[in-house]
């Protein structure tokens, strides 16, 4: 994995911090070529199916833009009898989730997040299992999301004890990721090189 620090002076501001890491990571993803994207989708698509227990429900985002990319990923699991639980945003302040129905039953959603159509909705403690997504996160599994804190509070209503990972490129795994007390740690990173425990 690769490994870098965000460009902040040491004891300043968090939040531009943040933002200036999400700046650098953002640049990075988007000289990835497309054959480098799809390698390592299907490299974590790979290893995220041989780990998921049979029958788990698994709730997981679905991608867009620069990403790690999740519709094959979450076509996969569906098709393997898992139960998929995806986000709902548009019209929604909490978090919400709802029953994957399968790639021809979604529509643009809120910032042009696919959601369904006509959602079966389902709470996030039903899950055993969260694929979150991000931007960037340490070794011991810090997190930097895209900045609005969704994640964060979604992962509130999950039950004690479900691990979550995130999804992300070995590139993305830095030295630091600077945090305020409203950030929660995921439980490992899966990467195309492996799914890594953060504990």
């Amino acid at each position: 994995m690769e490994s870098g620090s965000p460009a902040a002076a040491p004891g300043g501001d968090v939040r531009e911090a943040k933002r200036l890491l999400r700046t650098r990571i953002r640049r990075a993803r988007a000289v990835r070529s497309e054959e480098q994207r799809a390698d390592a989708d299907a490299r974590r698509a790979s290893l995220v199916l041989g780990a998921v227990p049979s029958g788990a429900t698994v709730a997981c985002y679905l991608s867009t833009g620069g990403e790690p990319h999740t519709l094959d990923l979450v076509d996969r699991l569906a098709a393997t009898g898992h139960v998929v639980l995806v986000p709902l945003l548009a019209g929604r302040h909490d978090p919400a989730w709802a029953v994957y129905p399968g790639r021809a039953s979604l529509r643009p959603g809120l910032w042009g997040i696919p959601e369904p159509v006509d959602p079966e909705e389902r709470p996030l403690s039903s899950a055993d299992l969260v694929l979150c997504s991000g931007l960037a996160a340490t070794r011991d599994g810090r997190r930097l999301g895209v900045g609005g804190g969704w994640y964060d509070r979604a992962l509130g209503a999950a039950r004690s004890g479900v691990p979550v990972w995130m999804l992300l490129d070995d590139a993305d795994v830095v030295d630091h990721v600077p945090t305020e007390p409203h950030d929660r740690r995921v439980d490992a990173l899966v990467t195309q090189s492996g799914i890594h425990p953060t504990h």
